[in-house]
């Protein structure tokens, strides 16, 4: 029954913490440079642990220094546009990816988020090597094709040239990875970390996924949870 397995990017194949992380390194060379702010890294990451929202002007209203938007901007745009480094796969994430494939099994990779911040993170993970097809979902056309938008999904499922009902999606977001379940009868599964961002979230629309696991190795039941010809 099942042929392919397509997976979410952030917080799925990766811890995307790291990636805050990454980023919040080379923003605080920014704060040190523009507004003299010292162990800005460690300001960062204590502001984003309060609230993710508006963790730049947090930090520079917590410093009393004068800003204004244009700063900003240009701290998120170099948080955006720097190439993490140091983001890796979950443990034993590689190893899952190849033993899938050498089951036969297709593999893609749908992710929302600004394209050229979605293509460096891909490149530095080397995802296109152990995948057939990614898609970022704003590279459609814009952000009303992020999910739970089935757009991406009927282009992978086209590429594949396979029924939803053959295919099983994974995720870790509540909030939109599983409500694709409204628009088509794909399987989903939800990978829940305790230390993944959005872990707390509410499911959107009420839809669960169809299995809950708490280690990406668990996928490797996809016989047993779904079945197969």
């Amino acid at each position: 029954m099942i042929k392919a397995i397509i997976f979410d990017l952030d917080d799925t194949l990766y811890p995307e913490y790291e990636y805050v992380k990454s980023g919040f390194l080379t923003v605080s060379s920014l704060l040190k440079e523009k507004f003299g702010i010292e162990d800005g890294y460690e300001k960062l990451l204590a502001a984003f642990a309060h609230d993710t929202k508006n963790v730049f002007d947090a930090v520079l209203q917590e410093e009393n220094v004068a800003f204004d938007d244009k700063d900003i901007s240009e701290l998120v745009a170099a948080y955006r546009q720097h190439y993490p480094r140091d983001i890796r796969f979950f443990d034993g994430t590689d190893d899952v990816l190849k033993k899938l494939r050498a089951d036969g099994i297709k593999l893609g990779v749908i992710t929302d988020g600004r394209t050229d911040t979605q293509k460096l993170k891909i490149e530095a993970l080397e995802v296109e090597s152990y995948v057939d097809c990614v898609i970022i979902t704003d590279s459609l056309g814009g952000e009303q094709f992020r999910k739970p938008s089935p757009v991406a999904f009927e282009k992978m499922l086209a590429c594949f040239k396979i029924k939803p009902e053959n295919a099983v999606y994974v995720g870790d977001n509540p909030r939109k990875d599983f409500a694709i379940k409204q628009y088509m009868p794909i399987n989903t599964v939800r990978l829940k970390k305790d230390e993944g961002l959005y872990r707390d979230r509410e499911y959107k629309f009420g839809i669960k996924p169809d299995i809950i696991i708490e280690d990406i190795g668990e996928i490797l039941n996809y016989e047993r949870f779904f079945g197969r010809d």
